[in-house]
């Protein structure tokens, strides 16, 4: 049987699912990105108000709601980079898989390459699975580079607000 047509790099809905995760990914790596530009670009007159509350002693739960408004900003995405992380690598997986079925539809029952076939375009199966993992890689850096900006963040907004006295541990 010969073999008729490319095969699909990312096939059906995994493929496209897969890409949409890509592109959602990607998009939040980029507004984390403009979201930190910012909050360093703006960290003087943020720390000078932050410290003016401090020391007119405000109202300690107008500062704890303060910080919390803070880590909510700053956690945005986070749960997405955590889903991406974990599934792209199965979206990949199942494109391949697919693709794997595909191939060896083609090559028949006795799965033979027909005469003068080479082997190097059905490789292309397992791009689905690179793309995945390729996605996994920058949604998990991005999520840990995330999370620990933002713990660093939080945890010297916090440092701040304790009186000069505390011992710390």
């Amino acid at each position: 049987m010969p073999v008729s047509g490319s095969l699909p790099v990312l096939p059906g809905l995994s493929g496209l699912l897969l890409l949409i995760t890509s592109v959602a990914v990607l998009t939040l790596v980029i507004d984390r990105s403009r979201f930190w530009m910012r909050w360093w670009q703006r960290r003087a007159s943020r720390e000078s108000r932050w410290q003016e509350r401090i020391a007119t002693r405000t109202d300690s739960n107008r500062l704890e709601e303060q910080l919390e408004d803070w880590e909510h900003s700053m956690a945005f995405g986070e749960p997405f980079f955590q889903a991406g992380a974990l599934l792209a690598p199965l979206l990949g997986l199942i494109g391949t898989v697919t693709g794997l079925m595909g191939v060896l539809a083609q090559l028949g029952p006795r799965l033979e390459l027909p005469p003068g076939a080479s082997l190097a375009g059905y490789g292309q199966v397992l791009l689905s699975t690179a793309g995945g993992l390729m996605v996994s890689l920058v949604a998990s850096v991005a999520l840990l580079a995330n999370r620990g900006v933002r713990e660093w963040q939080l945890d010297e907004l916090r440092r701040q607000r304790r009186p000069s006295g505390e011992l710390q541990p």
